[in-house]
Order: C-alpha cells, then sequence, then structure tokens
C-alpha cells in the first residue's frame, strides 16, 4: 500500500468509528430519562381525556350559566396549554415508590414528621391507591391513602416547622435508601427523595415530541 501503512489504516478506521459511536451516544436519550418522558407523555393524554369528559358534560347543560361559561373557558385554556405540548406534563410517583422513578408527590404535598438537617426533611407522602373488597359477596373498587415515609434532601428547612402540612410542588427523584435514627433512638429504612433538574431534560422532551408530530 502507499501513503499510509495497514497498521495506520487500521487505526484510522477505529478513530472513525469511534466518532460515530460518540456522534451516536450523544443524540440517544438517556434510558432513564425517556422513561420519564414515556410517563410524562401517558400523563398529559390521560389529562386532556379527562378535561374533554369534564367539557362535553358542562356543554350538554341547558341553560348555561355565567359560573359554567367561566368554568368551560378555564378547562379551554387548560385544554390549548396541554396539546401545545410546550412542557412535559409530570406525573406523580407511582405507588409503591420504586428507586429511580422521577415525579411529584401524591396531592402536591406531605406531612412534616421531623425537620432532620438544614436541609433535610423526614415526611409522609399519601398515595391514593385503589383496591378491590367483597361486601356481601359483591366486588367493589374503592380508593385508600397509603402513607409513605420519605427522607427529603436538598431543599431549606429553615421556615418548616414539625407536625406541619407542607406544599410540595417540587419534581423529585428517588435516588435510594437510608436508615434514619428518630429522636427516641428508633431506627426506620425510609425512601430519599431529592429535586430532579427538569433543565435535564428540556432538549430531550423538544426532540421526542418533534419526533412525535
Amino acid at each position: 500500500m502507499t501513503g499510509i501503512s495497514r497498521f495506520g489504516l487500521a487505526c484510522l478506521l477505529c478513530l472513525l468509528a469511534v466518532a460515530e459511536t460518540g456522534v451516536a451516544q450523544e443524540g440517544a436519550v438517556p434510558a432513564k430519562i425517556e422513561k420519564f418522558l414515556k410517563l410524562c407523555e401517558t400523563s398529559k393524554r390521560g389529562a386532556i381525556l379527562n378535561l374533554e369528559h369534564e367539557l362535553r358534560g358542562l356543554r350538554r347543560q341547558a341553560p348555561q350559566t355565567r359560573e359554567a361559561s367561566r368554568h368551560i373557558a378555564n378547562l379551554e385554556e387548560q385544554l390549548r396549554v396541554l396539546r401545545s405540548n410546550e412542557r412535559p406534563v409530570v406525573p406523580p410517583i407511582a405507588f409503591p415508590p420504586q428507586v429511580g422513578a422521577i415525579g411529584r408527590l401524591p396531592r402536591l404535598s406531605c406531612h412534616v414528621d421531623q425537620v432532620v438537617s438544614d436541609d433535610a426533611l423526614l415526611v409522609r407522602g399519601f398515595f391514593p391507591v385503589v383496591v378491590t373488597t367483597v361486601h356481601r359477596f359483591q366486588a367493589q373498587r374503592e380508593t385508600v391513602v397509603q402513607p409513605v415515609r420519605f427522607l427529603v434532601r436538598g431543599l431549606p428547612t429553615r421556615n418548616v416547622d414539625e407536625g406541619s402540612d407542607l406544599e410540595m410542588l417540587d419534581v423529585f427523584e428517588v435516588t435510594g435508601q437510608e436508615t434514619h435514627r428518630s429522636a427516641d433512638g428508633g431506627s426506620d429504612s425510609v425512601l430519599v427523595l431529592k429535586p430532579f433538574d427538569m433543565k435535564s431534560v428540556e432538549p430531550y422532551f423538544r426532540k421526542m415530541a418533534g419526533q412525535d408530530r
């Protein structure tokens, strides 16, 4: 061969292969974020279906009251925002919570059991769970509330009071489990929640949203 040896050609081909792999990996959506965004898409579609169902019921009412008209206009605006697909519709964390799950707390709130440090709280989240019960030989579905304890890390606790109910609008990731020792000397294994950076999903959200169109 002239100009380049077989060894040099082999090295060049290896470098090209690595470069191509790097480009492919750079454009790929990380598995964790892809799973999260698919859940967001399912949450958005469910919200749209619920709003459309409520709107149909309101529009069938006659005569239309002023209050109903305002409510219809509000629902129509919510639908417009959802259909515009400007941002992910983040669902609540599913029950039972698993390490790696991303979402909001159910009801967007929790009960503060203990202020652990300047940036850590021991809280209880309350998950609505549908169960099947039998009453007079008839199976019935009902919703019960299941409390789950979390150790929330990464949020300021200066203005948080123990025993209070706290509004939580943040998106969290379940990052692991820790053994927590309470003030009375007992210990318990609790799931750890940390704020999830939604900015990290923005480029992937735009990419996946573009592919869906």
